[in-house]
């Protein structure tokens, strides 16, 4: 077998047959559709993401994604075979495996869409070109489900700010793929510092994309927390670093193998090196040990964080992280299910609950700050009238320029449900809190890394609103119930507890001032 890229000159391969194109991909098929008139003859999709089998509708017609494994019982010879995927190299290894010694000799076609004909070119032509000194930085999703701020967010940015710090600009060429370049003009004068749109992996404009390419292209060390696929076709001298972010509680959605997908990433312990080797599918010398860089920032906290945000004086502050559970855009892998509350919160479901919550922290001089998740609709969520509960949106914090995990280090006790905040937030070594009233749905829906995940919770539990409120009582009254727990689970959830994550990441693959 063969793997062959799908043109114009060769597209008559296409004709008097029935096709099967690989991996579902609406994007792809919209292209692909548009530009080769085939809907009408696609018989059905394979795949190998058990998750995408069925029937979907596109454009009208009913179409079944079937298991990869069912190519073993098609006559090929009447079958031209599609890879609709960014990963097509992969994908074919994947045919190659499915179909085996035995499988006839023939051609499988990829088709490449607009951004994969672009890469394509590039890649041909830099491909004798020596690698410089670049290193490139991504944070956030895929640029479909763009987030204003997550593109320069977490631990990507984390380590970009410590490189900067280092003097590693006077080595290095640091590029930042964003959205909008333009909102990081503050960077225009900082040396070998510079900010290109990802979008103009598909520009118009042929200076765009040579600035883009190039750095894709030529970079030593591309760094990204998320989203990997930009980086799908690197050279095998680039080395890529998924730093993720962060070690939770919460299982991976969606299982795809990413061995090939990207050299190293980081984690914070051995045993979040064993769960990231399996939920991600990664050898072991892929995982780096080192701490996530965005750990340092708890121990720099900066009390202007406070006084930009507006978040009233007090004499101890209790941080809420709830994980969503439902956004305005209703972004399909990320929805588990919608609250049913007055107040769009979980545990202080009533409005008369949230008063009642509010009366108690202004008595003891407490101040519970509630940080939405960037997805969450801001609209479902009541807070008005609470003199002593405040409420940060993603954008506000965006606005001002203020990292989570550097808010986070004025916190004196933390509630989280099963966000990665809470594992990062041990490091402080404070009281933590668990909203565990919808525990048993979440496991059905999502599901966890840990078997018995209330064991490895480093915190008191809250099953209810009474429980909520004991816990702010004990914050009041200095009271640490949980400490040993906590105090055990760090010692097996972390490997370290400094704020050298940053300087570990850079020394373990090597790159030096």
């Amino acid at each position: 077998m063969t793997l062959s890229k799908l043109t114009e000159k060769n597209s008559n391969c296409l004709l008097g047959k029935k096709i099967c194109c690989v991996e579902k991909s609406i994007a792809y098929l919209e292209e692909f559709c548009g530009k080769y008139d085939v809907l009408g003859r696609i018989s059905y999709i394979v795949d190998t993401n058990r998750r995408n089998l069925g029937h979907f509708i596109f454009h009208g017609k009913e179409i079944e994604v079937v298991h990869i494994s069912y190519l073993i019982r098609e006559a090929l010879e009447e079958t031209a075979i599609v890879i609709t995927s960014d990963y097509y190299r992969e994908v074919f290894e994947d045919i190659v495996t499915v179909l085996g010694e035995n499988a006839p000799d023939i051609t499988i076609y990829y088709f490449a869409n607009r951004e994969t004909e672009f890469e394509d070119y590039y890649r041909e032509k830099y491909a004798d070109v020596p690698l410089d000194n670049i290193i490139v930085f991504r944070s956030g999703p895929h640029a479909s489900s763009y987030v204003k701020g997550m593109d320069f967010s977490d631990n990507a940015r984390a380590l970009f700010e410590y490189a900067l710090k280092s003097g590693m600009n006077h080595t290095y060429e640091l590029i930042w793929f964003v959205k909008n370049p333009e909102e990081f003009e503050g960077y225009g004068n900082v040396e070998n510092v510079s900010f290109l749109s990802f979008d103009w992996s598909v520009s118009e404009k042929p200076a765009e994309r040579e600035a883009y390419y190039r750095a894709l292209c030529l970079a030593k060390y591309i760094f990204f927390t998320d989203a990997y696929g930009f980086a799908r076709n690197c050279r095998k001298d680039q080395i890529r670093v998924q730093l993720w972010h962060g070690c939770g509680f919460k299982t991976r959605v969606n299982f795809v193998r990413c061995e090939k997908r990207y050299e190293y990433t980081t984690v914070i312990s051995d045993l979040y090196a064993d769960i990231h080797t399996d939920i991600y599918g990664l050898r072991k010398e892929q995982v780096l040990v080192t701490g996530y860089a965005k750990q340092d920032w708890l121990f720099h906290s900066d009390r202007d964080d406070v006084t930009k945000l507006h978040i009233p004086y007090a004499e101890k502050y209790i941080f809420w992280l709830p994980t969503f559970r439902s956004t305005e855009r209703k972004l399909a892998q990320l929805n588990e299910y919608a609250l049913e509350s007055e107040t769009g919160l979980p545990i202080v479901n009533t409005k008369n609950q949230l008063m009642e919550l509010n009366t108690y922290l202004e008595k003891e001089n407490i101040v519970l700050v509630v940080k939405l998740h960037p997805f969450q609709d801001r609209k479902e969520v009541f807070c008005e009238g609470c003199s002593n509960i405040h409420l940060i949106e993603n954008e506000e914090m965006v606005e001002k320029d203020v990292p989570i995990n550097r808010l986070l280090g004025h916190a004196d006790a933390l509630i989280s449900d099963y966000s990665s905040a809470a594992v990062d937030y041990m490091l402080l070594d404070r009281p933590i809190a668990f909203m565990l009233e919808d525990v048993e749905e979440y496991e059905r829906s999502r599901g966890f890394v840990f078997e018995n995940i209330r064991e490895w919770l480093p915190g008191k539990e809250i099953f209810c609103f009474e429980d909520m409120c004991k816990f702010v009582k004990e914050v009041a009254d200095r009271q640490d119930a949980t400490m040993q727990k906590r105090r055990a689970l760090k010692q097996k959830m972390h490997r370290f507890g400094d704020d050298q994550s940053c300087r570990r990441i850079l020394e373990a693959l090597q790159i030096t001032v």
